[in-house]
């Protein structure tokens, strides 16, 4: 089944010990208080080849204007490891302030995901379907925000798609403008988090770009499976293409009038 879905979560980043970072063009006030951003964005996803595609709408980032996702891929890979699993290895790029194609790449635990999609057997998942409140926790579930009295967490609950604390291998030598950028075989990371003392950090820590060793989290706390886009025939193409040739030799029949 090919699967349409539109999404909506948070974006949350992680320093390379595990602290997070306040993104400044967002408020101090509830329910994140800056430490975590809203997102949202479309994805597709083929469950027969395991493989996706998706978006992220534009969000404002840290004072350097809006974040813009480019060419977000998917790869279904088991456990990792060559067995059968939830994880999915996604790629991309973004666009930000000055710095064009900054390189992600990220281990994704889908699932909330499968097993909705398992749940419904033959069926398929229906137009309108809404997965959410199922599924693994985000590794930065845990993570403590704030400091010294005013210490919190945010949890996400248990959601359909969540960041882990995998890393990737980089593919060659990574800078911008390259993706994909990480691929198999995945890397336990082994950093201790210094806001929880847990083994590992929420994200694969990015190689190229004005974060180097930070930790982008992308997660997916509610799906809503819509309906697949309806292609434009291509005689539509050839009919708009055909007005414009019309409007450009009437005007320049009136340039000779």
């Amino acid at each position: 089944q090919v699967i349409h879905m539109d999404w909506t979560g948070a974006f949350t980043m992680l320093a390379a010990t595990g602290g997070p970072m306040v993104n400044t063009d967002f408020p101090n006030t509830a329910p994140w208080y800056g430490n975590r951003t809203a997102i949202s964005g479309t994805m597709m996803f083929d469950t027969v080849h395991g493989t996706g595609t998706g978006t992220v709408n534009p969000f404002s980032f840290f004072g350097g204007g809006a974040a813009r996702a480019t060419s977000v891929v998917m790869q279904a890979i088991g456990n990792g490891t060559g067995g059968a699993g939830p994880l999915v290895l996604g790629n991309m790029g973004f666009n930000w302030s000055v710095n064009n194609g900054i390189p992600v790449s990220i281990v994704l635990d889908a699932s909330g995901l499968f097993g909705a999609v398992q749940q419904a057997g033959s069926a398929g998942l229906q137009v309108g379907q809404v997965i959410t409140g199922t599924g693994a926790l985000a590794a930065s579930d845990d993570t403590v925000f704030g400091t010294g009295r005013s210490k919190y967490t945010l949890p996400l609950g248990p959601s359909p798609i969540v960041t882990t604390t995998w890393n990737t291998t980089d593919i060659g030598t990574v800078v911008l403008g390259t993706n994909p950028s990480g691929t198999l075989p995945l890397i336990t990371d082994t950093v201790i988090d210094s806001t929880n003392s847990d083994v590992g950090i929420g994200g694969s820590p990015m190689e190229a770009g004005p974060f180097p060793g930070d930790n982008a989290n992308f997660d997916i706390t509610s799906i809503t499976v819509v309906p697949a886009p309806v292609p434009i025939p291509a005689a539509v193409w050839l009919f708009g293409s055909g007005l414009l040739g019309l409007v450009g030799v009437a005007r320049r029949r009136n340039k000779r009038l």
